[in-house]
């Protein structure tokens, strides 16, 4: 265990689930044994070794079994099958007001988690400052804390956790009810801890929040280890499954009904057909192609603003052009094209879609066999590094909500590009957009 902070080895966690209470009297007391139970395997042969000071995501749909792995790793459930080490002290934020005593005073409460993780009295005072401060909840932390709005059982549950110098951080998802204030800066103080080498175990639905926080992530997938890797591999293929999901259920059986196109049809596209003669999206592997297939791109050209070949490097602040074609294979209506830009790390950075900009694309009709060429004229105030560029074609009615969204196409890695060092002064932040200064100086 020397260097590793938790190694897992095939955790399986079963349950005996019954249709009622008399069902599992009935078994308790029936002479033969008879069985009135079914099995359910909450968690399945999961493996896999953290190394001190990094961090893990763990991402899956609602009863994948994340919560369940968390449980077992700090020792609130046993598993039926594997085993697990632990090297170090582990402070969990497992679910909202876990280990609050509803009726004691968010003080007391704060002094009793404190006691339960082995510290004095003493200890604890050093601390609550600290604590008191991080939670911000005023003179609400004498008052019990049933009286506690959700952000407030958050907030002091998280100020709690952080401030016992652990050595593995737990977080699932509780974060998520906070507000955005404090959110922010519970991201800032968890890579902090990161950084200072606390190993962080991180369940959260926002695969941004996963790739920016965590190297490495598991997929679990009703129980099962989907995948384990580098974060953003993972997240990429969690999210091509994700879009599988929402289109198999928001199509509907029946194709869209579409009216008779304008006379002269978007298929004549002058001098640029031998484009959609090409497919260079063929290996959905490298590109991790998801979608319908109803509409498909063809092909992405990246040129200057004035059509100037750019050979995938970029200077700061440059307006390129990214020509995007595509062809329909379905009669189709409501339609939106969009690109992200993302950076190495796979967040997205900046990005638009034929919707939001306003164009007259989502009124139109297409037919199978209609050709769309598409424009976007941007410019790229990024920081130096790789980035690729991502495409997606979309289909929607709800314009509010997007509920009812079906992904046609979306290609990953549809581009790679490097953005060169400022020569001037280097690029500090993500983005960096124009700004305007004055000053003045007084004797």
């Amino acid at each position: 265990m020397d260097g590793i902070a938790i190694s897992a080895k095939n955790l399986s966690k079963k349950y005996r689930l019954y249709d009622s209470p008399q069902h599992r009297l009935k078994e308790a007391l029936h002479p033969l044994r008879k069985k009135y139970h079914r099995e359910f395997w909450a968690l399945r042969d999961v493996s896999f070794e953290l190394k001190k000071g990094e961090s893990l995501g763990i991402i899956g749909r609602n009863g994948s079994g994340k919560s369940t792995l968390l449980q077992i790793l700090c020792g609130v459930l046993q598993p039926s099958d594997g085993g697990v080490q632990v090297s170090g002290s582990i402070s969990a934020l497992l679910e909202l007001g876990a280990g609050f005593n509803p009726d004691f005073t968010g003080r007391q409460n704060v002094y009793l988690n404190g006691a339960i993780k082995g510290f004095t009295k003493e200890q604890m005072d050093d601390r609550l400052e600290a604590i008191f401060g991080f939670a911000d909840i005023g003179e609400f932390i004498d008052q019990p804390v049933k009286t506690y709005s959700s952000g407030m059982y958050v907030r002091l549950a998280f100020a709690a956790a952080i401030n016992i110098d652990p050595d593995i951080l737990v977080v699932d998802e509780a974060l998520s009810v906070g507000d955005m204030f404090f959110q922010a800066k519970c991201m800032t103080r968890i890579k902090k801890m990161i950084d200072s080498g606390v190993t962080l175990l991180f369940v959260s639905h926002d695969l941004s929040s996963i790739k920016s926080l965590c190297k490495h992530s598991i997929w679990l997938q009703n129980g099962l280890t989907k995948a384990l890797g580098d974060s953003g591999e993972v997240a990429l293929e969690y999210g091509k499954f994700l879009i599988g999901d929402v289109n198999a259920a928001n199509i509907q059986p029946k194709k869209v009904v579409v009216s008779k196109l304008p006379d002269t049809p978007l298929s004549t596209l002058n001098g640029i057909s031998e484009k959609f003669a090409r497919d260079d999206f063929l290996d959905a592997q490298k590109h991790f192609r998801s979608g319908t297939g109803a509409a498909k791109f063809k092909a992405i050209e990246v040129s200057g603003e004035n059509d100037e070949p750019i050979n995938n490097s970029m200077v700061f602040d440059q307006r390129i052009k990214i020509k995007a074609y595509i062809e329909f294979f379905e009669d189709y209506g409501n339609i939106a094209v969009g690109y992200h830009i993302r950076n190495k790390q796979r967040q997205e950075i900046i990005g638009h879609d034929s919707f939001a900009l306003g164009t007259d694309i989502y009124k139109k009709k297409f037919r199978k066999g209609d050709r769309l060429a598409i424009n976007f004229i941007t410019r790229l105030p990024l920081q130096h590094g790789v980035y690729n560029i991502n495409l997606l074609i979309s289909s929607f009615t709800d314009q509010n909500m997007f509920s009812d969204v079906v992904f046609l196409d979306w290609i990953e890695n549809a581009y790679i590009f490097e953005m060169r060092i400022r020569e001037s002064v280097p690029v500090w932040d993500f983005v960096q957009i124009p700004v305007g200064l004055d000053y003045e100086i007084s004797g």
